[in-house]
């Protein structure tokens, strides 16, 4: 043989004996696969499931499409309530093996339970392609198809899906799919009554389905049946004995019957000083501080520090700020210092600090609590309570980077923590930018579970963007979890005002109105009354109004209305002679005193009107918006020095009063003053809790009038604030600023911007020429120039606009 032929011989040998080890290692490692899988099953058999998960991961990491192994490992997950993890699985497992209807079957039925509907869709489809005559999946797309009519106002569509739940029911009385939507439609119906009957016939199947026993409470809630609320509450508390948001809800419908002593025995119950959990203490000293008073909660508290336990020193801080609260400040302090002095450096120790820095705060001692917040994070840099309150402070001086950093810092020990996410969505709206800031506050209602407050921050973050659709989906989603929040249903409210859904405006007035507190019927009737006059019904308006006058709870905010009504309308007769009327009935009455001084101004009578006004400021002189008024009379119809009088006689009466110092800081820029101007907006923005009015004021006059590097900066600090916003005004300021910094080109689009909501202003022109001019845009330059000038208000700015034209004309001649 050749050595040729010797040598692919060789080489052939070699190949085969390759394959041969790689066929070895793939028969290898399928069977080992393959055991991990069996030992799997084995420890499911002997019920230690956490185990057969470890197993059936190595199966995974051997064989990636062992189908069983996949199929088991999610249907593990799915039971143990890990829809998310078990969702991912069969999404795995249906990439490899499309035609499986249990990986189907399984996304549609998670995809409905989460509201997933595009999965729903999706899978739902495929599933009914698998198996045509499977009910299950029938039902499941009947849901869909509901809900599809639902959101598109398709009656006809509506009307079929229910008869074919029906039809559904007659065979399969257990398929809940189909009895969900029955139900579903009955909560849009407001038929309680037949809610609870088809979830007492649901509940028959499914005993241990929690959102049934949900749905059943709030049609007892609908139909005020607290025996039957009491009576339920019980029976979930037996059959889900781990949740404990049960028991508070049980505790909460004692107190709104107002029976606090049961609320109060159930509270009691949970309490042991001994154990470690703090918590039901907690929960009975802030039941007795808000619902008795707080001295029984001081009076409790003494009574579980004499028993001892590991939480006393938490107890004894909790005793010095409810001491605090109730106005024995020094007394708390004391306390405080006392505690703390010679204390062991313990993790306890650093949380009462921080809770003794959040009282010297409020006791204005900002100094002291900042430095006791300072030595907590040099022990520990991941105190989350002391990193919340630093960042805080820092939000407030505008020190928003660092701000950022600790919040981030904080948020990588506590990921879950909402009140993070509000301070972190604080600091991007202070930093301007209003996405991230977006980010945050959905996050934060995640991570809530779409509590009330964290509800109501992203809802009007929302609408304040024209998001009307998703902010009530935010809304409805939070009403779910607590249908008792009036704020949050006003708010519902006015969503269906500004899209003048009347229906749904009407349903919603009437769930704050049956919620039964003052508090809540004051918010109806002012949802009725913005309905009303929105849908220009002036007649029905006044007649509601005259009837809420006369309920003695309302009577005078109704009054007023009505008074204010009777302006608009011109019926200025009528108006003053109910004026008259109320003031006879109460003649020393500041809100009817205060409206008839305005009716006075409008009818011109304005000496009445300075009398009136004159009258109240001498019983009240902390009462602001009457200095305002009278300082408005004067400006207008006295003369300039009278209406300085009133305003220095104000702000000696009232020296820190934001309204009063932004009228001032307005008065000295419209004569001019800009130098005391600027110094009184310094001293407003903290006072004003960083307005963004004030930030835009500030800014605006410190880089128009100013040109040191220092006022430069600080001008720059103030208009991050005002990062991407589209208010006209503020994007004129920020985009000048810019200008000042030398960022031409982000200032040309804010102020091009600036310049088309505002056509008419010299100084937006002149500042949109001259960022033109800076990017060699010189005929775009000129153009706002002579623009500027065409306005004729002359503008005080150097080199004069006359100069500026003259200069950029010449440049444009060849050869100059």
């Amino acid at each position: 043989m050749s050595r040729a032929g010797t040598s692919i011989n060789k080489l052939l040998a070699s190949a085969l004996l390759a394959a041969a080890l790689l066929l070895s290692a793939c028969d290898s490692a399928e069977e080992r696969a393959e055991a991990h899988f069996q030992a799997g099953l084995a420890h499911l058999e002997a019920g230690d499931v956490e185990r057969a998960l470890v197993e059936f991961k190595n199966v995974f990491k051997l064989n990636g499409k062992h189908k069983e192994a996949r199929l088991t490992f999610a249907r593990l997950e799915r039971e143990r309530g890990n829809l998310s993890l078990a969702y991912g699985q069969y999404l795995r497992l249906i990439e490899q093996y499309p035609d499986n209807l249990e990986g189907q079957r399984n996304l549609a039925e998670i995809a409905l339970e989460t509201g997933n509907w595009d999965g729903v869709r999706r899978h739902g489809a495929a599933a009914a392609t698998l198996a045509p005559d499977d009910v299950e999946i029938a039902s499941i797309n009947n849901t869909l198809a509901y809900t599809d009519a639902v959101r598109n106002g398709d009656a006809a569509g509506l009307e079929f899906t229910l008869h074919n739940a029906r039809e559904f029911l007659a065979a399969h009385p257990d398929l809940l799919t189909a009895r969900q939507i029955l139900i579903d439609h009955m909560i849009r119906k407001r038929n309680w009554n037949g809610v609870l009957e088809e979830t007492d016939t649901a509940l028959k199947f499914a005993p241990k389905q929690a959102n049934l026993y949900s749905t059943r409470l709030r049609a007892l809630q609908e139909l005020g049946q607290p025996a039957e609320i009491e009576a339920l509450l019980k029976q979930m508390a037996q059959i889900f004995p781990n949740d404990q948001g049960i028991e508070q809800m049980l505790v909460q419908h004692y107190i709104n019957q107002e029976n606090l002593d049961a609320a109060e025995q159930m509270l009691r119950a949970e309490v042991r000083p001994q154990d470690e959990d703090h918590m039901p203490a907690q929960r009975l000293i802030a039941f007795l501080d808000k619902h008795r008073n707080a001295v029984s909660a001081i009076a409790e508290l003494d009574r579980i520090i004499a028993k001892g336990g590991p939480n006393t020193s938490r107890f004894k801080t909790l005793r010095a700020t409810l001491e605090f609260r109730s106005g024995d400040e020094e007394e708390a302090i004391a306390q405080m210092r006392d505690l703390l002095k010679d204390a062991e450096r313990t993790e306890q120790t650093r949380e009462n600090e921080v809770e003794f820095a959040r009282i010297l705060f409020r006791h204005d001692q900002p100094e002291e609590a900042r430095a006791l917040i300072e030595t907590v994070l040099a022990e520990d840099a991941t105190q989350v309570e002391a990193l919340k309150f630093k960042s805080s402070w820092l939000i407030d001086e505008d020190n928003i980077g660092d701000a950022i950093v600790l919040l981030r810092e904080a948020l990588g020990v506590t990921p879950q923590d909402p009140q993070l996410m509000t301070l972190l969505a604080q600091a991007h709206e202070r930093n301007g930018n209003r996405e991230l800031m977006g980010e945050m506050l959905a996050l934060a209602t995640e991570a809530s579970q779409s509590a009330p407050d964290e509800a109501l921050r992203y809802a009007r973050f929302l609408i304040a963007d024209g998001d009307l659709e998703i902010a009530e989906r935010i809304l409805i989603d939070s009403l779910r979890q607590d249908t008792d929040q009036p704020q949050l249903l006003f708010l519902l409210g006015e969503i269906y005002l500004t899209t003048q859904d009347w229906d749904r405006l009407e349903t919603v007035q009437r769930s704050i109105s049956e919620l039964g507190t003052s508090e809540a019927q004051r918010l109806a009737n002012e949802l009725k009354a913005h309905g009303l006059a929105a849908q220009q019904q002036t007649d029905d308006l006044a007649i509601f109004l005259n009837e809420l006058a006369q309920d003695p709870e309302f009577g005078l905010p109704a009054d007023i209305a009505l008074v204010r009504l009777m302006l608009v309308q011109g019926k200025t007769t009528e108006a003053f002679a109910r004026l008259d009327q109320l003031l006879q009935e109460d003649p020393g009455s500041l809100p009817i005193r205060m409206i008839k001084a305005h009716a006075l101004t409008r009818r011109g009578d304005h000496d009445e009107a300075a009398k009136f006004y004159r009258a109240i400021l001498k019983e009240r002189p902390d009462i602001t918006s009457a200095w305002i008024s009278l300082h408005a009379l004067e400006a207008e119809h006295g003369t300039p020095e009278e209406a300085q009088t009133v305003l220095t006689e104000a702000l000696t009466a009232l020296p820190e009063d934001p309204d009063l110092l932004m009228l001032q800081a307005t008065v000295h820029e419209r004569v001019g003053n800009l130098d005391q101007a600027i110094e009184v907006y310094e001293a407003l923005y903290p006072l004003s809790n960083q307005s963004l009015v004030v930030a835009n004021n500030l800014a605006s006059l410190l880089t128009t009038h100013r040109y040191d590097k220092e006022s430069l900066q600080r001008a720059h600090t103030l208009a991050q604030r005002l990062r991407g916003t589209s208010e006209p005004a503020f994007q004129e300021t920020y985009g000048w600023v810019a200008y000042r910094l030398g960022n031409h080109e982000e200032a040309v689009a804010y102020l091009e911007r600036a310049a088309r909501a505002i056509p008419d202003h010299p100084l937006v022109l002149y500042h949109l020429g001259k960022a033109y001019a800076a990017v060699n845009r010189r005929e775009d330059a000129l153009r706002m120039y002579r623009a500027a000038q065409t306005t004729g208000i002359p503008l005080d700015v150097s080199p004069s606009l006359e100069v500026e034209i003259e200069q950029l004309s010449a440049a444009d001649i060849p050869g100059q």
